[in-house]
């Protein structure tokens, strides 16, 4: 009698214990992120990573590379959410696109342009080779700029284009360029190698959007908890990192996702964080800021107008729900 008694219990309990695993599975659904490479762009969704922000708020990250064709696999669905250049998804969403960004992730554009070292000056890029992020991306807005500060324009440099900045890196290791457009810790590890730093795209372009996350319209309007739960934990990540008081605790998240020395990783976050400021803590997207990327891209002869209001590229309604459910300063 006990012993069926026992079997009987083995099999209840089992098969609670099969449909408490089945709830707890079904209670935190995963967000398939994309990412373009590994990069401090992401610090934000490292620190949720870490700190298991998604776990606390009822769902699971889940991390894929997709390279130069973040708003592509948003736009067919293989993807939830994604993290890439301004220019990726507001040309997408121009073009009818079914996406939509909703986090103003990076807001100064943390660029160095790196040469070989007999290219002394930005003069001497005439004539040269230089690797950008591609023939629409926010890269080339940011070496037009750069160039233009020089009295150069684009038509005196021959591009070609690698999306992702550790790629850039490897080809002006190789020689294959004469000169790329890096973040750190990249910037750094080229510096380190003996390439001349020609200066700071920062220098030259104020209030330019960089990095944003977007997501697909469907999904997102199947799914608005979660979208809002992603967006709280962006902005929690943007205050930690803006701390001082969270500076080694920032640097040791630096050296462990990007897998850089903690040495590059303390010049990382003193350039991104120190320097430029460059982690938007609301999350918000201005008209001001949209409409000179809007008109950056016009320049380029990628988009013209008429072109519609920001509110069809950009929906804040998730970075307003995610502030609400913060604790008040």
């Amino acid at each position: 009698m006990v012993r069926k008694l026992l079997c009987y219990y083995a099999i209840v309990c089992g098969a609670l214990s099969g449909f408490a695993l089945h709830a707890n599975a079904q209670s935190s659904p995963k967000v398939v992120t994309g990412v373009v490479g590994t990069s401090a762009t992401q610090l934000p969704l490292y620190w949720a990573i870490d700190q298991s922000c998604d776990k606390q708020n009822g769902f699971e990250i889940d991390v894929v590379t997709v390279g130069g064709g973040a708003a592509q696999q948003l736009t067919v669905g293989a993807v939830n959410v994604a993290n890439s250049g301004f220019p990726d998804f507001f040309q997408a969403i121009a073009r009818g696109a079914p996406i939509k960004m909703f986090v103003n992730n990076q807001v100064s554009p943390p660029y160095s342009i790196y040469a070989k070292p007999a290219i002394t000056k930005v003069a001497d890029l005439k004539g040269k080779t230089l690797s950008i992020g591609g023939i629409a991306d926010v890269t080339l807005i940011y070496m037009q700029a750069f160039l233009g500060a020089s009295g150069l324009t684009t038509k005196d440099v021959d591009f070609i284009f690698a999306k992702a900045t550790n790629d850039r890196l490897t080809a002006l290791i190789s020689g294959g360029v004469d000169a790329t457009i890096l973040i750190p810790p990249a910037a750094f590890l080229a510096e380190a190698q003996g390439f001349r730093n020609l200066g700071e795209v920062s220098d030259v372009l104020k209030d330019y959007p960089f990095t944003v996350w977007a997501t697909n319209s469907a999904w997102a309007s199947k799914n608005p908890k979660l979208v809002d739960a992603f967006a709280k934990c962006q902005l929690l990540g943007s205050a930690f990192i803006n701390s001082p008081a969270n500076r080694n605790e920032t640097i040791a998240l630096i050296s462990k996702y990007t897998r850089v020395k903690i040495e590059d990783a303390e010049k990382t976050y003193n350039y991104l964080v120190t320097r430029l400021n460059s982690y938007r803590e609301d999350g918000l997207l201005t008209e001001a800021t949209f409409g000179q990327m809007k008109a950056g891209l016009i320049q380029m002869g990628t988009l013209k107008e008429p072109l519609p209001p920001l509110s069809r590229f950009f929906d804040r309604a998730h970075v307003d729900a995610a502030a609400k459910s913060l604790p008040q300063k």
